[in-house]
C-alpha cells in the first residue's frame, strides 16, 4: 500500500516510520503557511495503520473536522486540517503509486 497526504495538487508519499509536518523546509511535508507551526504534527506509519499526533501547534490539527488532543487513527480519504490548511489522507494499492512523490 501506498499511502500519502494530498493538500492542494501537491502529493506527498508517506513512508513507514515518522513523517512529519511543518513550516520547516526539514519535514517530510513542509507546508509554507503562516497558519502551520514550524513542527505542527507527525503522521507515523506502522504497518497497515497510519496515526496523526499534533504537536502543541499553536492553530491545531483536525480530522474530519474535530480537533484531535490525542494521537488518532487515520483513514482513507480523511480530511485533515493543520492550523487552516485542508489536506487528504490516501491510501492506494501499491500497483497504482501516485503521480508525483514528495517536494515539487
Amino acid at each position: 500500500m501506498v499511502r500519502s497526504l494530498r493538500i492542494g495538487h501537491r502529493r506527498f508519499v508517506l513512508t513507514p516510520g515518522v513523517n512529519t509536518i511543518g513550516r520547516d523546509p526539514a519535514s517530510t511535508v513542509c507546508i509554507n503557511d503562516a497558519s502551520v507551526s514550524r513542527n505542527h504534527a507527525r503522521i507515523t506509519i506502522s504497518g497497515a495503520d497510519a496515526t496523526l499526533e499534533d504537536l502543541k501547534s499553536k492553530n491545531g490539527t483536525q480530522i474530519m473536522g474535530s480537533t484531535i488532543k490525542v494521537p488518532s487513527a487515520l483513514r482513507d480519504g480523511d480530511e485533515i486540517e493543520f492550523g487552516h490548511v485542508k489536506g487528504w489522507f490516501i491510501v492506494e494499492a501499491s500497483e497504482d503509486p501516485p503521480t508525483t512523490t514528495g517536494l515539487s
